[in-house]
Order: C-alpha cells, then structure tokens, then sequence
C-alpha cells in the first residue's frame, strides 16, 4: 500500500509541526516544568502515532494520535484554557488524519 500524495502532505505536515512544537515546549521548561513535561510526552507520542502512520502503516499510529488529543483535551481543560479553542484542536487532528486515511483503513496493519 501506498499513501496518496494528500496523506502523504497531510502526515509529513503534522509530523513537522509537532516536532517544531516540541521544540517550543523545551523553550517553556524553565517557566512551568510540570505542563511542559506533560506536553513534551504528548508531543512525542503524536510524532510517534504519525511515524507509525506514515512508514510503518499501522493503526496504532492513529489510536495514539487519538488518544494524545483527548490528553491534550484534558490537560488545557485543566489549565484553564479557552475550552471552545481545545476542543476544536483536539477534534481536527483525528478527525483530519481518519477523513484522509480512510480509503486505506483496512490496508493498514
């Protein structure tokens, strides 16, 4: 099996942001250690769920990219961050990925 070339975008984009995001939250450890562990764990997570994705082609990559968003749901829940902006940002990444990945979901391992 072989990606399309918009899953292709789609995974390598989430991929980069992600990675750059971690990088960013390496940036904020010296002011809140705690969310930026939770958040640095999360990020890595994602960026492993969309390898396992991208080269791998197994399910587990979008089950751990799932379950990383409804952490992240939780987390800025918890540290009281605009609720209506959570929820959308923890909806699109699942939601984006499986509308995308769909027409290959009984191919993937």
């Amino acid at each position: 099996m072989e990606w399309g070339t918009g899953a292709k975008v789609w995974l390598w984009l989430v991929l980069v942001l992600n990675a750059l995001s971690c990088l960013s939250v390496l940036a904020v450890f010296a002011i809140a250690p705690a969310a930026a562990a939770i958040s640095l764990v999360l990020e890595l997570i994602i960026i492993v769920g969309v390898v396992l994705l991208l080269f791998k082609k197994q399910k587990l990559g979008f089950f751990m990219l799932c379950g990383c968003s409804v952490l992240s749901l939780i987390t800025n829940i918890i540290a009281g961050t605009n609720i209506v902006t959570a929820v959308i940002s923890a909806v699109l990444l699942p939601l984006i990925t499986f509308f995308i990945i769909k027409s290959h979901w009984n191919e993937l391992a």
